[in-house]
């Protein structure tokens, strides 16, 4: 069949910074790119996660609205990608026991298969599942039907996360004329299947996707993804960083494009450099070294982050390709050495386009597709095969306001969301009182310390506190600092539980070193040496 005006594919990302929707068509191995749109989300989409339902959906309309027009067609359906910052893997690993020596069978491997994704996370849904090895009667196997055995172990990777998450994405869609297609898609996976090359998967290697709110990490071995996490750091907190130097968001984000390098070589380091001031739009000068050594300091930190998810994955020695880096942050100056500099890796590549040929209409040749900003959502369109377009939109009768069954589902969606935000409030207001609750214990232990720091019990009681002080900082203080960021009401609440968990920190520090000093003065060498001591002042 011939293709028509309908036969093109729509993909929309919902990013930290952008919501960003795209068309194209598939044609002789190339897709061709029709038609492009996007609108920020500074209020409504923060780390990737929809925190105002109701502007994220306006946002979504617009985009929507644009592209129909370019494309003179009403879009009926579009592919959806879902990443964020509660995207993250598991390993899990279930166990059977056949009671004889047999061959194993399809069904065992899918009933195995089918237990491993139905394993509950609390609060979190399973979207994807991905097999690792087996290991049949202690022989690691990849393909272990047909192999005799009488016990069977098979490891998995389940990607996690909140059920809001997809909820949320769920609710703007349902405000709008247009359907999610195929359900979501996992944009960090796709990323990786059409920016990575079959040999870096196969050889072992990191994909490292720079965001504006969230940078994603997914670590390849032998084709098999073995780790996917999703740290909530990116280029906007560069931005708000600079922004302390008293620059408004747009200034910062200027100074971060212009001056910003995520490594700081030794030739840069002279007199020069520091002598150069930047002059800031009300009159006031800064010192470009500043400027750099802010950038620095944050991406020094993603970094950090990056390297701790690479050990974690317990692949760290067996990526032979290296790292490969793409997304907006990947276009910073030097991102490439500072990576080499701080993980020690031999190899770093900068993805700026996806393996497939990319073509553009002309009213979009001013538009750039070669800067790995848009790498996810070209992913996204790549990876459809149903058809998107509707009717031509002269033809398109405007559609009738949503019936009554509809508003009342919206209504109770919206009373649901504040129903769970106001527990969640609620939690971390008892979460909280429980900071102060171990801000005291921690005081109070170092009194006791310095009054009773012979003896042995109250040393292992101090130890015990320091080890379990912090606890209260958990998963669960994180997920409502989440749930909660981005509302205006929480802001004071946000901001008090901050100040009270650096006050904790700091305590516990400070008694941590005050503890190891007591240890060390109360252990055999330390009152051999306080006895020795005493004696040379009696002499």
């Amino acid at each position: 069949m011939a293709p028509t005006d309908k036969d093109f594919i729509v993909a929309i990302e919902l990013g930290s910074s952008k919501i960003s929707g795209i068309a194209g068509k598939k044609k002789d191995g190339t897709m061709q790119i029709l038609a492009y749109a996007e609108e920020k989300t500074t209020a409504c989409v923060k780390r990737g996660i929809v925190y105002n339902i109701e502007k994220t959906t306006q946002c979504v309309n617009n985009i929507i609205e644009r592209l129909e027009n370019d494309l003179k067609t009403k879009i009926t359906r579009a592919y959806i990608g879902i990443g964020g910052q509660s995207v993250r893997s598991y390993k899990c690993v279930v166990k059977r026991n056949l009671l004889t020596q047999s061959y194993i069978t399809n069904e065992v491997i899918d009933s195995i298969h089918d237990e491993s994704y139905e394993i509950p996370y609390a609060d979190c849904e399973v979207l994807e599942n991905y097999p690792q090895e087996y290991v049949v009667d202690q022989n690691v196997i990849t393909d272990p039907v047909g192999v005799m055995g009488t016990n069977i172990e098979g490891e998995y990777l389940n990607v996690i996360s909140r059920t809001k998450l997809r909820n949320n994405i769920r609710t703007c869609f349902a405000n709008t004329n247009v359907s999610i297609a195929d359900d979501f898609m996992l944009s960090p996976c796709l990323l990786a299947n059409n920016v990575l090359t079959d040999a870096e998967k196969r050889s072992g290697c990191v994909l490292v996707d720079l965001g504006a709110g969230t940078t994603t990490v997914v670590v390849y071995k032998n084709n098999i993804i073995r780790h996917l996490a999703t740290i909530p750091l990116g280029s906007n907190n560069i931005t708000q960083d600079l922004a302390t130097l008293q620059l408004d968001e747009a200034e910062a984000e200027e100074v971060k494009l212009k001056y910003g390098a995520a490594y700081i070589e030794e030739d840069d380091i002279n007199e020069e450099l520091e002598t150069r001031v930047y002059a800031t739009s009300d009159g006031r000068s800064i010192e470009i070294s500043k400027i750099q050594l802010i950038v620095e300091a944050r991406i020094n930190e993603i970094i950090a982050n990056v390297r701790k998810q690479i050990v974690n994955s317990n692949y760290g020695d067996k990526l032979l390709a290296g790292i490969i880096l793409t997304g907006g942050g990947s276009n910073m100056r030097n991102i490439d050495k500072a990576f080499l500099s701080d993980i020690k890796v031999d190899k770093v590549r900068i993805a700026k386009t996806v393996n497939q040929p990319i073509l553009k209409v002309p009213s979009l040749a001013n538009h750039k597709f070669d800067t790995g900003m848009n790498n996810t959502l070209i992913s996204l369109l790549l990876s459809g095969e149903v058809s998107c377009g509707g009717d031509a939109v002269d033809d398109v009768v405007k559609p009738a306001e949503p019936d009554e069954d509809r508003r009342e589902q919206i209504r109770k969606e919206q009373e649901e969301t504040a129903r769970r935000e106001a527990e969640t409030a609620q939690k971390f207001d008892g979460i909280k009182a429980l900071i102060r609750t171990n801000i005291n214990k921690v005081q109070n232990a170092e009194k006791e310390l310095e009054e009773k720091g012979k003896d042995k019990k109250t040393r292992t009681q101090v130890d015990e506190l320091i080890n379990m002080a912090l606890d209260v900082l958990g998963s669960e203080y994180e997920e409502c600092v989440t749930a909660l960021n981005g509302k205006d009401k929480y802001k004071q609440s946000l901001k008090e539980a901050a100040e009270l968990a650096e006050i904790l920190k700091q305590h516990v520090d400070e008694l941590a070193e005050k503890l190891a000093k007591v240890k060390k003065d109360n252990s055999l060498w330390g009152r051999f040496t306080r006895v020795m001591g005493d004696l040379v002042n009696e002499q």
